[in-house]
């Protein structure tokens, strides 16, 4: 059994849950009979981690005590605890897993559970008390077992909080000391290589979660003041890169599953900030809110255009550049984060449902991410390829360089085989489009139209218009690659630019590289110059045995990469941005990261 807890909280309940009206709690059980509905029917999808959230919500409202002590003893039912296992006090992600697969499962269960015995283990059953405090006393095991590295942002966050929490609500003070530890480790790594996960529009709203349950309910003053510190970082990352007229985040994305509309569980957040519409409530979002300073946003709302460079890992190809205008942005990342990344964007001032312009190398002719399949830990999710990315970006420019030679992956115990190979750049399909010097009219609705790669393609929404110059496109057997575009995205108002490397499984390496320049305040004279001045441009591009060597005339002068895609290593990279030495989180030209980490550093 769990060690008495030792001194309650300092911060009261009162303080840290509302207390909800009458007609808030009828609601509340409406919402909490749908939920029980679906715990019941035990299908295999049923996630470990919906019970424990079940649980929080109910014994918050006051809902069944029997159905959070049933929530509790199913819960006990997907937890491994054999000793001798790997997974010991971890969980079944699914009722219907033969055994644990997501370690991360043990995080997100206890992050809420102790959240339960924090607040309201007084209005639990004996029984569901009982159960809860088994759970916690094995999922502490699952938490430690979990060997979870600094790099994983948000499992790490969540890591340092279940420490911390457990440690203080169950009195294990050398727990509590492991999350202490644990977030100085953060903090060391963060101040040398910037957020990992960076502009994450699913992940910033677990760390969010994590730092603001750390900043309001810790009772350890300096854990609080180094979650309220790195609170700031992430909000002023937030706000670096807001594009106001899409109501999102844009320049590049480490981790994004909206291929299309680049929204996630940030949003949760946004709302709350009064950034977005319509914010949404419930117990566990009223125990980690967390409002930003209003001077966070408002010393960029006015910075236009403006330049984000930022740091996400050792390497220093490990970069993202991000031009933010009025009405356009464009970023590109120097490497690829995975197969949940977005590298290269380009946002239009149409609004949070317009698709957002973006780079995807696929493997399963899912252009869209529409067409999930089960991939590590038996999420179904839909995947890219994770090409070798080389870029170079100055302001409102960019060369971008992608290759790929993979012929299947493997995720956790899962591996699937390409069908194809394919370079799509996804684009809105309201937004027009011209080819040289001519409006193009639209394929019809799931057709295509072959292109010749050396014609520049234009688009323009309102006064802004962003130029597009294919410099490679190489297919899986080194000839020249069709260029199409298609339009089958009737559905998702979506279309695409298309360089088919292979159409069907690939046996070799397709590469692909292309120049963007964007601008805006163009009138038709100003467009038509943007387009003249981008298509008699130099440029020059030659691939000699794996080795592909990009030169253009930017507007600033020679961009230039070299890169060995073979090998894997990228040989040259100059006439991009050239932000502070040890950047982490830079905007035109001011080092924002260091200033706010440099009194809680370890």
């Amino acid at each position: 059994m769990l060690e008495k807890p030792a001194v309650a909280l300092l911060l009261s309940l009162s303080t840290c849950v509302s207390l909800l009206a009458a007609d808030e709690k009828a609601e509340a059980a409406k919402l909490l009979d749908k939920r029980w509905a679906g715990i019941v029917e035990l299908k295999p999808r049923l996630g470990v981690r919906d019970l424990l959230a079940f649980a929080l919500e109910a014994v918050a409202n006051d809902y069944h005590p029997e159905h959070v002590e049933r929530a509790f003893e199913l819960a006990t039912q997907m937890q491994d605890r054999d000793a001798k296992n790997r997974t010991y006090g971890n969980f079944k992600w699914y009722w219907g897993d033969a055994k644990p697969d997501d370690l991360n499962a043990a995080e997100f269960c206890m992050q809420q559970g102790v959240l339960v015995w924090m607040f309201y283990r007084d209005k639990l059953t004996p029984g569901a008390k009982n159960l809860l405090a088994e759970l916690m006393r094995f999922g502490a095991e699952g938490v430690k077992l979990r060997g979870v590295k600094p790099g994983y942002t948000n499992i790490f966050l969540m890591h340092i909080w279940n420490l911390c929490a457990l440690g203080e609500a169950t009195g294990n003070p050398e727990l509590a000391e492991e999350g202490r530890r644990a977030f100085d480790e953060w903090l060391s790594f963060t101040w040398k290589n910037g957020i990992s996960e960076y502009v994450s529009t699913t992940y910033y709203g677990v760390d969010l979660d994590c730092l603001g349950l750390l900043a309001r309910h810790i009772k350890n003053e300096q854990i609080r003041k180094k979650a309220g510190a790195a609170l700031r970082l992430f909000w002023t990352d937030i706000a670096a890169n807001w594009f106001e007229p899409a109501q999102r985040l844009g320049g590049a994305h480490s981790r994004d599953y909206d291929y299309l509309t680049g929204h996630g569980y940030l949003d949760t957040h946004l709302r709350l900030a009064g950034w977005l519409p319509d914010a949404t409530h419930g117990v566990f979002i009223d125990l980690f809110k967390w409002i930003p300073p209003p001077q966070i946003r408002a010393q960029f709302d006015a910075l236009l255009p403006r330049v984000i460079c930022q740091h996400f890992g050792e390497k220093p190809w490990e970069t993202a550049t991000h031009y933010l205008g009025r009405k356009i942005s464009l970023g590109s990342a120097g490497c690829c984060k995975g197969p949940e990344d977005k590298a290269f964007t380009i946002n239009l001032a149409g609004g949070p449902k317009m698709v957002m312009c973006n780079f995807v190398m696929d493997g399963r002719k899912d252009p869209y991410g529409v067409n999930k399949s089960v991939t590590g830990g038996g999420h179904m999710k839909s995947h890219h390829l994770t090409p070798f990315v080389a870029s170079v970006q100055r302001g409102p420019e960019a060369l971008f360089l992608a290759s790929d030679n993979a012929k299947s992956r493997k995720e956790g115990s899962v591996e699937w085989q390409m069908v194809a190979q394919m370079s799509h750049l996804v684009l809105p399909s309201e937004v027009p489009v011209w080819i040289k010097d001519q409006p193009a009219p639209v394929p019809e609705a799931d057709k295509e139209r072959e292109l010749r790669p050396t014609d520049p393609v234009f688009l323009r929404y309102g006064d802004a218009a962003a130029g597009l110059r294919y410099l490679v496109t190489l297919g899986t057997d080194g000839q020249p690659a069709p260029l199409r575009w298609v339009n089958d995205g009737v559905k998702q108002n979506a279309m695409r630019l298309t360089c088919v490397h292979s159409e069907t499984p690939p046996q070799g390496r397709g590469i692909v590289a292309f120049w963007v320049r964007v601008a805006e305040g163009l009138d038709d004279a100003a467009f038509a110059r943007f387009r003249r001045e981008f298509s008699d441009a130099a440029a020059q591009s030659k691939v000699t045995a794996g080795e592909v060597d990009l030169t253009v005339a930017g507007l600033s002068g020679a961009m230039h990469l070299l890169a060995d895609v073979g090998k894997g290593e990228r040989k040259a990279n100059e006439g991009g941005e050239q932000p502070p030495a040890g950047f982490l989180l830079s905007v035109n030209g001011r080092e924002f990261a260091r200033e706010i980490l440099k009194d809680v550093q370890p």
